[in-house]
């Protein structure tokens, strides 16, 4: 099952985004860090349309604990991020399992636990401002899980 580590998201309509994007693609986690804040809070809830009350989630006070919990429960490690040594997220090897790491939305990922990532990944963007939103990428990765998943289930290669 695919994780999502959010670093301190900053905006409820963001972390509700992503736990409707888990969802989506069930069975999938979401692991809640530093500020972000957490099912019981109005405006997440009204954003996730109730998909908090069926994605497994858990908070952790710092990333790194999370990254480490995810790391210790086998998964692999993924940053998200627009960094020089980023692989574009079709051409990268990730395990459908993975914990994919997302920074704040003003700061990004922080260093710690960007530190801790087997892979760091990116969806090459052409627009000048390259500043896609947060659930917007979480999307996007969703969708490549999926299509991996029904890859893997034809037979057909990734």
């Amino acid at each position: 099952m695919p994780v999502f580590i959010l670093d301190n998201l900053r905006s409820a309509f963001n972390v509700g985004s992503v736990f409707r994007t888990a969802e989506a693609i069930r069975p999938a986690a979401v692991f809640l860090t530093g500020i972000c804040c957490r099912p019981g809070n109005r405006k997440l809830s009204h954003t996730s349309r109730g998909t908090h009350a069926v994605v497994p989630w858990r908070y952790f006070s710092k990333a790194p604990d999370a990254a480490i919990w995810a790391k210790e429960s086998g998964r692999m490690l993924v940053a998200v991020e627009n960094s020089n040594d980023a692989v574009p997220l079709w051409e990268a090897r990730f395990e459908l399992s993975s914990a994919f790491m997302f920074g704040n939305e003003a700061d990004g990922l922080n260093p710690d636990i960007a530190g801790m990532a087997e892979v760091s990944i990116c969806f090459p963007q052409t627009g000048k401002r390259k500043c896609i939103n947060v659930s917007s990428i979480a999307a996007i990765i969703a969708s490549e899980i999926q299509r991996r998943k029904w890859l893997e289930s034809t037979g057909l290669s990734i």
